[in-house]
Formats: structure tokens, sequence, C-alpha cells
């Protein structure tokens, strides 16, 4: 039997301090919906607890998909990397 854990959307918290210049178009609405509701929903310590759960049932394969930063700014990206690799090899 082959094992798949599946994670989607995890908006990787905190977001990066942002620079009014970072925030054209897009990425305004973005910044103002974290700071409304998303940070109470896309919480770090949960997401921790979810990828422990899935590290103690040592899936085959691991599926991220859908959105890992937030308003894309560039400083969220080095997190999202890290926390790629820290799930295991892409292999």
């Amino acid at each position: 039997m082959f094992v798949l854990a599946h994670v989607s959307d995890p908006h990787l918290a905190p977001l990066p301090r942002a620079r009014w210049t970072e925030l054209a178009g897009k990425r305004a609405a973005g910044f103002i919906n974290w700071h409304r509701k998303r940070h109470l929903i896309h919480r770090a310590e949960v997401l921790a607890r979810v990828v422990a759960d899935i590290a103690a049932s040592a899936p085959d394969h691991i599926a991220v998909t859908g959105d890992l930063v937030n308003i894309s700014l560039e400083r969220e990206y080095a997190p999202a990397a890290a926390w790629l690799q820290s799930l295991g090899t892409p292999e």
C-alpha cells in the first residue's frame, strides 16, 4: 500500500513586515485580510502539530499544494523553502 499525506494551503506564518511600497495591487488586500482574520486561522503552532502528526505516521510521500506564502513578499520565500526542506527530500 502507498501512503500519501497531503497538506494544502499552509500560508506560512508569521507574515513579515511589509513596506508600504510592497503593498501595491492585490498584495494590499492580502495584507489587510491577514491582519483582520487570516492570522487567526493560519497559525504556525497548529501547522507544526499537523506536520508532527504526519511525520509520526511515516507516509511514503508528502504532497504540498496551494499557497505556501501569504502575499508573495520576497522575504516569505526563504522560510517557505526551509519549511519544505524540513518535510523531507523532494524524492
